[in-house]
């Protein structure tokens, strides 16, 4: 057990609450930062703390109490958690390297890529379209500018499983799904919590990393399937459609 690593994880929700739970069954020590608590998050055997991210002063508080001491720093928060995303990615950096940590992971996304019909690697260029993928790609460089010797960037494929599933909502959009023949670039919760904790368990200097299903379906395709899988109606399909295939120079 001595090489299991102590983790941080900044961000208990979808991938953080799994992904605790596979580091404390490795026997690991785990902290874990979230906004609020809930009634599900009593009694975990994990430091778990209700911060205000935004807030530089808790949350450094929050770190110097609990995160001092772990090996590991975990950062799973999306944009869309914060109102000063730069901010909080600078600061939990500038902590991480105050106390001498020297790992961290980042989760990343496929969307630094943009949106157009092209092949992307990892040396691909980053042509990020939305303002989220837009702050993400910034996180990136947040932590590639570090100074920490260890840098995780995993940048995952849109995740799904059974609980929270893409076709769902665009069921309630829409019972025709457009661009029927575009390539999806998609990644199951458990393959990302498990890519999460393997990175944390081996550093090896600046790695970046793309994370997607492969070989990359149809839209047409992955939704027939998972439609099946989930007991709901086939939706219809609109024909063509083009977008990015996203591809790993490693074997992941």
């Amino acid at each position: 057990m001595s090489d299991v690593p102590a983790v941080g994880i900044l961000g208990f929700g979808y991938l953080g609450r799994p992904l605790a739970e596979r580091a404390y069954q490795a026997g690991a020590e785990v902290a874990a930062i979230k906004r609020h608590i809930s009634s599900d998050d009593i009694n975990l055997p994990i430091a778990l703390e209700a911060v205000d991210a935004d807030n530089r002063q808790a949350l450094c508080q929050a770190l110097e109490k609990d995160w001092a001491d772990k090996s590991v720093w975990i950062c799973l928060l999306p944009p869309s958690a914060l109102n000063d995303y730069e901010a909080c990615l600078k600061t939990w950096c500038e902590q991480a390297k105050k106390y001498g940590v020297q790992h961290l992971v980042y989760s990343s996304s496929v969307g630094v890529y943009g949106n157009s019909a092209r092949v992307c690697d990892e040396n691909s260029p980053l042509a990020p379209e939305s303002d989220s993928a837009k702050k993400v790609a910034a996180a990136e460089q947040i932590l590639l500018n570090s100074g920490i010797a260890n840098i995780d960037i995993l940048r995952l494929g849109g995740l799904y499983d059974s609980s929270r599933h893409p076709l769902t909502s665009l069921l309630r959009r829409s019972k025709v799904i457009a661009n029927a023949d575009a390539p999806v670039n998609m990644l199951h919760r458990e393959r990302a919590v498990a890519a999460l904790w393997q990175a944390a368990e081996q550093p090896g200097g600046i790695r970046i990393r793309n994370w997607v299903e492969t070989p990359q379906p149809s839209r047409r395709a992955f939704y027939t399937t998972e439609a099946a899988k989930l007991g709901v109606p086939l939706p219809e399909f609109e024909v063509g459609g083009s977008g990015k295939t996203v591809v790993s120079l490693y074997r992941n």
